[in-house]
């Protein structure tokens, strides 16, 4: 079966992924449940931030071992500032749903969403355990 011209794509590229962060981040840092929170990020700077989280889903999608952050530390220090609970993270799982649904369609679209679930899960479970300790 043909696709038409305008249908979705899977994300292929790091090109896809920087499209998909941007998409993404234009949308979290107008949300009203997570926008104190991006805009943290926006100031620290997001020209600098997106390009080390392009390499994250990078290696995330495609095995590149190109990330040499730290995922934790991060969220960590926005928890503590802005309480990332359980209903944030799911938000930001929305968000990241919905933004790779308008742009892409197939298996690496479709495990960029899971594995984005299953980070959120496994980062609010640790947060919460963090603070109740």
């Amino acid at each position: 079966m043909l696709r038409s011209p305008s249908a979705p794509t899977d994300l292929a590229t790091r090109a896809d992924i920087d499209r998909l962060l941007r998409r993404f981040y234009d949308r979290a840092l107008t949300d009203p449940d997570l926008e104190a929170a991006f805009a943290t990020l926006a100031v620290v700077g997001l020209d600098e931030h997106l390009p080390v989280v392009g390499d994250f889903w990078e290696q995330v999608l495609f095995g590149t071992g190109r990330y040499r952050g730290r995922l934790v530390p991060v969220r960590t220090a926005l928890h503590r500032q802005h309480g990332l609970g359980a209903a944030r993270f799911d938000r930001w799982v929305r968000l990241w749903t919905d933004s790779v649904d308008a742009l892409f369609a197939g298996a690496n679209a479709d495990r960029a969403k899971a594995k984005a679930a299953a980070i959120a899960a496994a980062l609010s479970a640790q947060l919460d355990r963090a603070s109740s300790a």
